[in-house]
């Protein structure tokens, strides 16, 4: 006998059904024949068929000839008479005890029906069914709702608010136009009027209500569904409220929330109730798994329920992660977006303040990992039980979430701390610490008041009314127009996305108002080693213990944890080049000083009441703290000179550059002129001369601020040709190629400044890294990396203003020519100033490319 793969035995009917408990010879001594399943027979297989195949089988008395089926079940009596077999006596067949003993677990194996089976039931049950199963029509459905002032005494923000009318099918509106339906405030805002939400409102004739309606409309919508409709408003209306009755005071707990996402569902399905289920990433590839421990039992309220800890610790805490740490009362810590647990709230140790709330990043290079782990301790402000609330997946991704705890505070605590280190090998209290291998990273989370509200409308001045409608009501702007433009430009959110997304900046997983400055100055630290590594492969072994590839990879992955980027389902690239760090260090210079524009945003909005009565443009330039920002008139003479530099300093190979200058300023940025003059550069040997410098349009709200700036100790000094300084050019096209003009819609933005160089200049022609330190060493205080092309002659910049006396600048009307200097890798000039003090900004140039 054979035991090739086996055909049907058409003479024994042997069923489809228990073709797994028949897998070898039938049985029967004198029948020589194998069963296996049919392909086609499985769909048509039922336990009632099968029963009937049974009573039926029977063992041959004469020969038998073998047949394949047809292809239907029908068709197997047409093969057999086909093939001349012919059927006498049949008897009773018995399955051999050792194949039913071997196979019982496959009894209870079932084949769906490959199709669902056809019915002739009537339509209208269907159909009344589904109009059962249609959800009812949200209670706030057709409402359009602004809102106005702080919502902590009714344990709310404008963003939690927001979030609950968007949950109970509701519109929220940033702004008050004819659109809106309601406008949600306070009774202090109502009451003094001093928010500009509230007179437009009451321009535009919309119903100002108390903040305890929307609670209402909640309540119903959790109790009789929405199909009756939103709570009248009739009651809560303020314009019919007792406003001598004190106003809600705020509760007395030191926890805060807003709600930021809608009220949707989270991309993991159903809530999850087992403590372990969350260690399930989703990913195959989770280097820390571990087999999972059993469930937990229910802990009581005996214990501590509070983390006390010794002075010495809480300020060795801080200096971890300073931002760890409630600093104000009015701090609102934001939920997890995807957590719909709008009567809960992020927990903040009263004691020491500190906020449990934990955002951890782990990319992979080689295993193509790039996921987050999300951990929070909730309060409920209402039964003030306690939970801890996770959330985990693929960055970019809602992934999935748990909910573990049973109610008390010790065992929301108990389980933080334990997912925390799990997942990053470090206890909480050494969060601040480089990641294990393998291990996510804890990245610090930047707390800002009105966090809620800056992320969601960071640009004011691209804050339009909703549909196309004018805002009811809105101060006049006192600046010039070609201020406004230019507020416009550096302040436009769009730019900034577009700027982050251009360098692979996740600005969704770590929104620019979140990212903090410490996180920054660890991303440069990263990379710090990166290039160490790179400039040095033995560091590998003796500093890290792992081979070159290993090290790479683990510094990179740790920089991507940090900092965190959209790749996608693409994988990460391992950083072991020196373009691909200058391309890193790009972004984190960009993103501190875009950063400093969010701050200033986010300070402006945190003054007093009378802010809103001035226009946001003229907010936007204040919060600059300028000197002087005066435009020049297009037809002065200090205009022409000034245009004539730009256009006579273009290089020869930068001809694709084709300038629309729009508007010149005259700047002057507050004590940079004192600090010079006070400064060792106020009595060396002067050499004063008018530089460009050019930068992306989004980095402007930090230079205006904060001016030029020089990188800071931890960045890798590799990333720098010449060292860390300020960049200078004496050639405008050079300068406008670090615009980036295409993530600002054409729009660059070039600085002139004055830069005291000292006498003599450190002249190189090759890139030195070390530059800056030689200089110090050798009695200089500037570099100049001298290129084959250069302006052919200098002149006095007191032709464009008498405050530029003494100041030399090309002479744009000589072209520009070979500076005869033999083996430079330039083409252009290059200067680098050592201190932040040589360098004074002098005019800003907006121009199209």
């Amino acid at each position: 006998m054979t035991q090739s793969l086996p055909t049907l035995c058409l003479v024994h009917q042997s069923p489809p059904r228990l073709i797994p408990l028949l897998s070898g010879r039938c049985g029967k001594l004198n029948c020589i024949y194998t069963y296996t399943v049919h392909p086609h027979a499985r769909r048509y297989c039922e336990e009632e068929e099968a029963a009937k195949l049974r009573a039926r089988r029977r063992r041959p008395t004469t020969n038998t000839t073998i047949v394949r089926p047809s292809s239907s079940c029908a068709g197997r009596a047409r093969d057999i008479a086909d093939a001349g077999t012919t059927t006498t006596t049949l008897t009773t067949f018995t399955l051999p005890q050792s194949l039913i003993h071997h196979h019982s677990k496959q009894k209870s194996n079932r084949y769906p029906p490959a199709m669902p089976r056809r019915t002739s039931r009537s339509s209208a049950s269907q159909q009344q069914q589904q109009q059962q199963q249609q959800p009812a029509t949200p209670v706030l459905d057709g409402c359009v709702i602004s809102f106005c002032g702080k919502f902590t005494p009714w344990g709310h923000t404008q963003a939690s608010f927001e979030a609950l009318v968007r949950a109970l099918g509701g519109r929220p509106m940033k702004t008050v136009t004819k659109n809106a339906t309601h406008l949600v405030c306070t009774q202090d805002d109502y009451r003094y009027g001093d928010d500009g939400k509230v007179k437009a409102a009451t321009k535009a004739g919309v119903k100002i209500v108390q903040p305890e309606w929307l609670l209402a409309c909640e309540k119903q919508n959790h109790s009789q569904g929405g199909n009756n409709g939103p709570v009248s408003d009739d009651d809560y209306l303020w314009a019919n409220a007792d406003l001598s009755a004190p106003a809600p005071t705020k509760k007395g707990s030191a926890l805060t929330t807003t709600a930021n996402g809608t009220g949707g569902g989270t991309g993991g399905g159903a809530k999850r109730t087992k403590a372990d289920d969350d260690d399930q990433d989703g990913d195959e590839d989770d280097a820390d798994a571990k087999p999972q421990a059993k469930k937990q039992k229910a802990h009581g309220t005996n214990g501590k329920t509070k983390v006390k800890a010794e002075d010495a610790a809480v300020k060795e805490e801080k200096v971890v992660a300073e931002g760890q740490f409630m600093k104000s009362k009015g701090l609102t810590i934001p939920l997890d977006e995807y957590c719909q647990l709008v009567s809960y709230q992020v927990y903040v140790e009263p004691d020491s303040g500190m906020i449990y709330d934990a955002s951890l990043n782990q990319s992979s290079t080689s295993n193509n990992h790039n996921k987050f782990y999300r951990l929070q301790i909730l309060r409920d402000t209402t039964s003030g039980s306690f939970k801890t609330w996770t959330r985990w997946g693929r960055v970019g991704e809602a992934g999935q979430n748990a909910i573990l705890g049973n109610g008390t505070f010790p065992d929301a605590l108990k389980n933080f701390e334990k997912k925390f280190k799990d997942k990053s090998g470090l206890p909480w209290d050494r969060r601040g610490e480089d990641p294990k291998p393998g291990k996510y990273a804890f990245v610090e989370r930047s707390y800002n008041d009105d966090d809620d509200e800056d992320d969601e409308d960071m640009d004011d001045a691209e804050v339009k009314a909703e549909d196309g409608d004018e805002q009811a009501s809105t101060p006049d702007c006192t600046l010039p127009k070609p201020v406004q433009d230019l507020m416009e430009i550096i302040f436009n959110q769009k730019y900034f996305m577009d700027t982050m997304a251009s360098l692979n900046y996740d600005a969704n997983k770590l929104p620019l108002g979140k990212l903090s400055k410490a996180t920054i100055l660890r991303g440069f630290q990263q990379l710090k080693d990166l290039a160490a590594l790179i400039d040095d492969p033995t560091l590998a072994k003796s500093k890290w213990d792992m081979t070159l590839a290993a090290a790479t990879e683990h510094l990179s992955n740790t920089y991507y944890s940090l900092i965190p980027h959209a790749f996608g389902r693409h994988r990460p690239p391992v950083i072991n080049s020196d373009p691909q760090l200058k391309k890193e260090i790009e972004l984190l210079e960009s993103l501190s000083d875009m950063k400093d524009a969010a701050d200033l945003l986010k300070k402006d909005r945190a003054g007093s009441r009378s802010a809103q009565d001035v226009h946001a443009l003229d907010r936007q330039f204040q919060s600059l703290g300028m000197e002087e920002m005066t435009p020049l008139a297009h037809d002065g003479a200090e205009f022409r000179h000034l245009r004539n530099y730009l256009h006579g300093s273009q290089g020869s190979t930068h001809s694709h550059y084709r300038y629309q200058l729009q508007n010149i300023f005259r700047i002057e940025r507050r004590g940079e002129d004192l600090r010079l003059r006070e400064s060792k550069f106020a009595d060396v040997p002067s050499d004063r001369r008018l530089l460009w410098h050019g930068s992306r349009a989004t980095n402007f709200g930090g230079i205006l601020s904060q001016g030029l700036r020089i990188a800071p100790p931890e960045a890798p000094v590799s990333g720098y040709m010449f060292g860390k300084g300020i960049y200078l050019a004496d050639m405008s096209s050079k300068s406008a190629g670090y615009c980036c003009s295409g993530n600002s819609n054409g729009h660059a933005l070039l600085l002139l400044c004055e830069a005291e160089l000292g006498d003599p200049l450190q002249r190189l022609t090759h890139s030195s890294y070390n530059a800056g330190e030689d200089a110090v060493r050798n009695g200089m205080w500037s570099t100049l990396g001298q290129g084959s092309m250069g302006p052919s002659k200098w002149q006095d910049a007191g032709v464009v203003h008498e405050s530029l006396k003494g100041i030399r600048m090309p002479d744009p009307s000589v072209k520009t020519g070979d500076t005869n200097v033999p083996n430079t890798t330039l083409f252009y000039n290059e200067y680098i100033c050592y201190d932040v003090a040589q360098v004074k900004l002098r005019y800003l140039f907006h121009v199209k490319l």
